[in-house]
């Protein structure tokens, strides 16, 4: 069973949202699986930034470059950062559904359960990754009303449960997706979490770094990196860490005891400073 190769296949609202788990799957696409990344909107009304600035501003004061800028380059520009991105991790294989963002709701495009659905057949994942479907991530409290997050973790899960259904008149076979997640955020949602090196949350800040229609820069970067993967390595006791949720209980044939958590239960008080200090990491690099 370790040394079968996974397929995990990941569904995201925005060509940003995927990057939450985006040094997981460069762990496992290093280990030999392969991963899809799928992003479901086009993201065109989703942090443009520049043009947002620009409607504040009295209409005398407006830039007309940025003012009538069509929204289709903002959004070409957009999947090009993504698959920059991409690349940083190894991912190779992405896909575009291009439905409309903000809001982007099932009621008005409900084919777009189909459309994943076609995609779970033909990856055929053992692992999938998707949206929370309860929540943002955001507040740490429950929606109080629907948002593109939301809805593409529920059509998502609703697209997995097709997909496993057979259809009439279809040649495909159904296919049953072994196991579930979607990235946490909040300690209430959190069943587990990837460790990071060093290595990865460097690229976690270049890959941040690229979304320049989002108005990123270089501190921006590295500063969302340290609160967002730094603080979810505190939370598990260690630097740097991507945390998820599991869809449903899970069947097992053994207690699961990682290795690293027995590790991590041997060491001290000092042990534990100098690893989410990264004190640890640097003096294995010297040596």
């Amino acid at each position: 069973m370790e040394d079968r190769k996974l397929r995990i296949l990941t569904t995201s609202a925005h060509p940003h949202d995927w990057t939450w788990f985006a040094a997981t799957l460069g762990i496992h696409i290093e280990r030999g699986d392969e991963a899809t990344v799928c992003i479901v909107t086009h993201g065109g009304s989703t942090h443009r930034e520049a043009w947002l600035d620009e409607l504040r501003k009295p209409e005398a004061e407006r830039d007309p470059a940025i003012i009538n800028e069509p929204v289709e380059k903002y959004i070409d520009q957009k999947a090009d950062e993504m698959r920059q991105a991409a690349a940083i991790f190894g991912v190779t294989d992405v896909r575009f559904l291009n439905f409309p963002d903000k809001p982007f709701l099932i009621e008005r495009y409900p084919e777009a359960i189909d459309t994943i659905t076609e995609l779970i057949l033909e990856v055929r994942p053992h692992v999938m990754i998707t949206e929370n479907p309860f929540t943002s991530g955001d507040t740490g409290r429950a929606d109080a009303h629907r948002n593109d997050h939301t809805e593409v973790g529920i059509a998502t899960l609703e697209a997995k449960d097709r997909a496993a259904r057979p259809r009439g008149g279809s040649v495909v076979a159904p296919h049953n997706v072994a196991t579930t997640f979607w990235a946490a955020h909040d300690k209430n949602d959190l069943d587990f979490a990837i460790e990071l090196t060093d290595e990865w949350f460097e690229k976690r800040v270049q890959a941040e770094l690229l979304y320049e229609t989002q108005g990123h820069n270089e501190a921006w970067a590295r500063r969302r990196m340290e609160l967002e993967v730094g603080h979810m390595g505190w939370r598990m006791r260690t630097e740097y860490a991507e945390g998820f949720a599991r869809e449903k209980n899970e069947l097992l044939t053994h207690l699961p005891v990682p290795e690293r958590m027995i590790e991590m239960s041997e060491q001290g008080a000092g042990a534990f400073i100098d690893r989410v200090s990264g004190k640890a990491r640097a003096e294995a690099q010297r040596s």
